[in-house]
């Protein structure tokens, strides 16, 4: 009689055990965990529009519901897709810039997403040989807000990877072919620490200079300047960067590259003076205004988020290679130098005065002990 309990029981928590694996595999979008929802709750919420079930019924979100059952009778009579992407959208809607900005915010929010497979079969019902080309369309809309490559070639199998939009924009922000290349022939070693502040390693005699590539990951160190892709920060910024780590929080991949991307950054961030030095080297477009407001953003962006395991950091070499010349000794007392005597003006005028008058003391205390003849 036990034992048959007993396997009644197993029976029943296997198909328990069954039933959420395979629901938890089925789901496509997720909610925000709260201890990343209570950092910067503003940050996942939409401005005009909500799409899936998180959002749906919010008061300030009411006013485009009913455009969503115009768009939905144009989508039936097959004319709605075509007019976005032939670019005759004739709606007054997309025709104001604050209105079509908040939706293309709102349309690349984690919790703001549809699973892709029902947007891949609308793009099926309107033009089956076309799909690619939709897809496409839709990265160039982000292109603006997402900088880097658009290299897309999806197909009725591929696309199943694709698990909603923002996933979609994700997996098309990528690394350049030649840093992935150089980033798979670094050995992967764990022993190597996260490097000092971009004012910390200027005093050390590293050099900053905004690189030329296209894609924000794009970071090199070389003859001991340290090159970086060109931050623009608008007030939307946080938000979006936000959302596209939480994407890759939910992803079992490394490496994590924006995640990385962020965590680089805000070693070289710790206050304002940073901030202040990055964007008279062109690599921070701040127009926040703000040093610290932007400084605090970065440092903020770490908190509650995992890594990629150490030995699988994207940028685990540069942090090396940095810290190799900041650590030499030369190089360590030149650093202190600079920040003891040469920090200000005022304190290198000091400085030489200091050296001017020593040289005087040292030429009086010279013709005092071998005097003219």
């Amino acid at each position: 009689m036990a034992d048959e309990i007993r396997a009644r029981v197993c029976t029943h928590i296997d198909e328990k055990l069954q039933a959420l694996s395979s629901t938890f595999l089925e789901h496509t979008t997720f909610r925000v965990p709260s201890q990343l929802y209570e950092v910067n709750e503003k940050a996942y919420e939409p401005e005009i529009i909500s799409i899936g079930p998180y959002h749906r019924g919010k008061s300030h979100l009411k006013m485009m519901e009913v455009h969503k059952v115009r768009f939905l009778r144009m989508l039936l009579r097959r004319t709605l897709i075509h007019q976005i992407f032939d670019g005759n959208m004739d709606e007054y809607i997309f025709r104001l810039d604050l209105i079509f900005s908040s939706v293309l915010h709102d349309v690349i929010l984690f919790e703001n997403q549809l699973p892709f497979f029902v947007l891949w079969e609308l793009f099926g019902m309107m033009r089956e040989n076309e799909r690619n080309l939709y897809v496409q369309s839709l990265l160039l809309l982000f292109y603006g807000k997402i900088p880097g490559r658009v290299d897309v070639a999806y197909d009725n199998t591929s696309i199943r990877s694709v698990k909603h939009l923002l996933d979609l924009a994700h997996g098309n922000w990528l690394p350049s072919r030649e840093v992935m290349e150089d980033y798979s022939r670094v050995p992967k070693d764990g022993n190597w620490s996260f490097i000092r502040s971009a004012t910390e390693l200027k005093e050390a005699g590293i050099r900053f200079k905004k690189s030329e590539g296209n894609s924000l990951f794009d970071i090199r160190f070389r003859n001991e300047v340290l090159e970086i892709p060109t931050i623009k920060i608008l007030d939307t910024i946080e938000s979006l960067y936000r959302n596209v780590i939480i994407c890759e929080q939910f992803e079992n991949k490394s490496p994590r590259y924006f995640t990385d991307f962020a965590k680089f950054i805000d070693c070289l961030i710790n206050s304002g003076k940073d901030v202040k030095l990055l964007c008279h080297c062109r690599i921070i477009d701040n127009w926040l205004g703000d040093d610290e407001a932007v400084a605090t953003m970065f440092n903020r962006l770490r908190d509650h988020v995992n890594l990629s395991p150490k030995e699988d950091f994207f940028y685990a070499r540069i942090c090396n290679d940095v810290n190799e010349h900041y650590n030499a000794p030369w190089n360590k007392r030149m650093g202190s130098l600079r920040h003891n005597y040469f920090n200000t003006p005022w304190a290198f005028i000091s400085f030489l005065a200091a050296a001017f008058l020593l040289l005087l003391t040292l030429l009086q205390t010279t013709f005092t002990i071998f005097p003219r003849k």
